[in-house]
């Protein structure tokens, strides 16, 4: 049905944008049919960056949470709590197998993004990865390899494009209001609290 090629980055401020490759326009109907016509989305690794692209899918027209799959038995509870509808998997493999997902969102810690992004391809599905896109360029030129070897999409996400400042700036510049622009300076203040490293593998 979709996502054929090889990588093309995507960007999403938890609202998604993506590329297919045919001609299904979707519609926003929740009618069987309907639903049959969208990507069934796959979620490979529950933690809190998964929690919200799946809430984003809530209200995507074009795809919908399908399954995921994580090696902990709460984090896959705390989805299905939410989305009782989906499918759970305790291994990465069985959710890449999965003959009824179409795409896979790789949403595991990045020094694995290389090896279960290339495993999701190698099955047969579009892959979309979370930043960064692995942890080398080497990494990086193997996915790459492996999407255009199966003819599959690799996606990487890129999600500022759609922040508030970003896009007024570029909303400025496209209308000339800035005049001509020689040189750019750029001053980018991240902040995470406490609670964004308890319980989890980023220390």
């Amino acid at each position: 049905m979709l996502l054929s090629s090889y990588y093309t980055p995507t960007f999403h401020n938890h609202l998604l944008y993506i590329n297919v490759t045919n001609q299904t326009h979707f519609q926003t109907t929740k009618s069987s049919q309907i639903m049959q016509n969208k990507i069934k989305w796959g979620i490979l690794g529950c933690g809190k960056i998964a929690q919200k692209f799946a809430a984003d899918l809530t209200i995507s027209d074009g795809g919908y949470l399908y399954a995921v799959a994580s090696t902990s038995k709460d984090k896959q509870k705390v989805f299905s709590d939410v989305y009782p509808d989906i499918l759970t998997f305790d291994s990465y493999e069985d959710l890449a197998a999965c003959a009824e997902i179409d795409a896979i969102y790789v949403a595991t810690p990045h020094a694995f993004h290389m090896t279960n992004s290339i495993l999701c391809l190698e099955h047969g599905k579009a892959v979309l990865c979370e930043k960064p896109m692995a942890i080398s360029v080497h990494d990086c030129g193997e996915m790459i390899k492996t999407a255009e070897k199966v003819n599959k999409r690799l996606f990487a996400i890129k999600q500022n494009r759609f922040n508030p400042p970003v896009t007024k700036v570029k909303e400025l510049i496209d209308a000339g209001k800035l005049g001509k622009i020689n040189s750019v300076q750029l001053s980018c203040f991240w902040n995470r609290n406490e609670d964004y490293y308890n319980n989890s593998w980023k220390g």
